[in-house]
């Protein structure tokens, strides 16, 4: 009996790639077609552009007592701080957001019948894995660029030079884009073996220690820290006193840091997989 291959797509590497594909544009259009997606990235975008704003106004008038003039800023120094104070916070707030945005996911996929369907087609779990991460990844990067891009702009029209924004896609690419990658890996890991609401708050929980250390500064300060800690030091300098506690960085640690981020997203990922493949083996059982 032949076997239509729009049915039962053959294996090898062009139909994984299809299937890898069909998942990535789905996860994409399903995040990019909720309202509610666009309402929380605009008030994200709002805080980037009014952070970015008052960092620009701030050091555009500085009072002659200010930290900043007895520490003898250069402009480049300035507009190092100007990226730091808006995307510093813009990292810790966005990997949460991304990662709630998309840990309803599996759930969904659950409750419209989508993993029995996925069950009895041949793809694997492997490119269903990876293009759903991928999907949800690109669906709240390309967003995320848009708003650095917009607070880069901003700081432009606001009288800073060209510079600026060279330093804030910097800033996306080391910091934002290897973390918000680990935040959307681990929680729809997370959300695939936990209740979805289980899912969100432990999530969150995980996300605030590792990000800002309330209770927990030993976690912060590992190279699991999310924020940007080993990072913008050596990106973006500044000659500020260290503040007690915060540990001593360098490229090397900053690249390690980074390191780190992009294997707790191969970790989650694989970890994702193997969930849907214990889901399946337990209700081929059942």
């Amino acid at each position: 009996m032949t076997t239509l291959n729009r049915v039962a797509p053959g294996g090898g590497a062009r139909a994984i790639f299809w299937q890898l594909w069909a998942v990535l544009r789905a996860e994409t259009l399903m995040q990019w077609r909720r309202w509610g997606f666009w309402v929380t990235l605009a008030a994200f975008c709002a805080m980037m552009l009014l952070l970015t704003a008052e960092g620009a106004f701030y050091f555009t008038h500085l009072p002659p007592g200010s930290l900043y003039v007895r520490e003898h800023f250069t402009n480049d120094q300035f507009e190092n701080a100007i990226v730091y104070n808006a995307t510093g916070y813009g990292v810790m707030v966005f990997g949460l957001l991304a990662a709630l945005l998309v840990v309803d996911r599996p759930e969904r996929d659950l409750r419209l019948g989508m993993v029995e369907l996925q069950r009895a087609t041949p793809q694997g779990y492997g490119s269903y894995a990876l293009g759903k991460v991928a999907g949800n990844y690109l669906a709240t990067l390309a967003p995320a660029l848009m708003t650095y891009l917009l607070s880069a702009l901003l700081a432009m029209l606001l009288g800073w030079p060209l510079a600026i924004a060279i330093k804030t896609l910097l800033a996306f690419a080391l910091v934002l884009a290897p973390s918000s990658l680990a935040a959307i890996s681990v929680a729809l890991a997370l959300a695939t073996v936990l209740p979805v609401r289980i899912a969100q708050i432990g999530f969150s929980v995980l996300w605030i220690f590792v990000s800002i250390g309330i209770g927990w500064r030993g976690l912060t300060n590992s190279l699991f820290n999310t924020s940007g800690l080993y990072v913008y030091p050596v990106i973006l300098p500044l000659p500020l006193p260290s503040v007690p506690g915060t540990p001593t960085t360098s490229p090397a640690l900053a690249q390690l840091n980074i390191e780190v981020m992009l294997l707790a997203a191969a970790t989650a990922l694989g970890l994702l997989y193997g969930a849907l493949v214990a889901q399946r083996l337990r209700a081929e059982v059942a």
